[in-house]
C-alpha cells in the first residue's frame, strides 16, 4: 500500500475517486460530489494570493541573506522543485508545502 499523499498534493480527481470507491450514491449526492469536484479543480488552479506571495518572497529573501546567495537563485531552486514558471504561479494548494520546503532548504547541499 502506498503512503497517503498530503491533502494539498492530491488532485481533485484523486479525491473524487476516493469518495466514489465502493459506494452507491443518490442523484443528489452525485450532484454534490460533482460540484465539489469542479470546485476542487478550480481551487487547485488558483495561484498563491498576495499575502501568501509576500510570505514566500520574505522566506526567499531571508534564506538568500542567511545562506549568502542571490534571491534569484533561491527562487529558481524553489520553482524548479515545484515545477512552476515563477513564484507567483505556485498553486495556492502548495503554499504550505513551499514554506516547509524553504524552511528546510540548504543551498550548499544542492550546489555542491
Amino acid at each position: 500500500m502506498k503512503p497517503a499523499k498530503p491533502q494539498t498534493q492530491k488532485s481533485a480527481e484523486d479525491l473524487f475517486g476516493e469518495a466514489m470507491e465502493d459506494r452507491e450514491f443518490s442523484s443528489g449526492d452525485l450532484s454534490l460530489l460533482t460540484s465539489g469536484l469542479v470546485a476542487l479543480r478550480k481551487a487547485h488552479e488558483e495561484p498563491v494570493n498576495k499575502i501568501e506571495l509576500q510570505a514566500i518572497y520574505g522566506m526567499i529573501s531571508y534564506i538568500a541573506h542567511d545562506q549568502k546567495v542571490g534571491e534569484d537563485i533561491v527562487g529558481e531552486i524553489m520553482t524548479a522543485h515545484f515545477g512552476v514558471d515563477s513564484v507567483a504561479a505556485l498553486p495556492s494548494r502548495l503554499y504550505q508545502n513551499a514554506i516547509e520546503y524553504l524552511v528546510d532548504l540548504q543551498i550548499n547541499n544542492i550546489m555542491n
